[in-house]
């Protein structure tokens, strides 16, 4: 990938260095290397990822500029309780088994039909402070 502009050249020198995320760190150094004369299997083999990674950055930084470089939102995987739909139903079953959070664990996976740990059900008691 080759780029003539000087100021699109730095931001994403500044972009490498002083990114928000290690992510848009790496994916604009990526840019940089390949305009220094980096082939794709030395980009990748620098930054730890694979070649196809590297091929799929510089396709998104062509269709997109740097907006390609930031991380959608929406990636990753997704709560299985969710605040909105099941805080008032933990908070029920907690209030009347205030004891027994075991009991009150397997009465909200019974009654919301999810599949979940009782280490992540601990953990959204503690995170919603119930």
């Amino acid at each position: 990938m080759r780029i003539y502009d000087e100021k699109i050249i730095e931001k994403l020198k500044r972009i490498s260095v002083k990114g928000k995320s290690r992510q848009e760190r790496m994916r604009a150094h990526a840019i940089v290397l390949s305009n220094k004369g980096k082939k794709s299997h030395e980009i990748a083999a620098v930054l730890g990822v694979t070649q196809r990674s590297v091929f799929h950055w510089f396709r998104e930084y062509k269709n997109r500029g740097f907006d390609s470089l930031v991380q959608q939102k929406g990636r990753g995987r997704k709560a299985k309780l969710s605040k909105g739909k099941h805080l008032n139903i933990v908070k029920k079953h907690i209030e009347k088994y205030p004891h027994q959070p075991k009991k009150a664990f397997a009465l909200t996976v019974s009654e919301c039909n999810i599949e979940i740990s009782y280490d992540t059900f601990k953990r959204f008691l503690k995170k919603h402070s119930i």
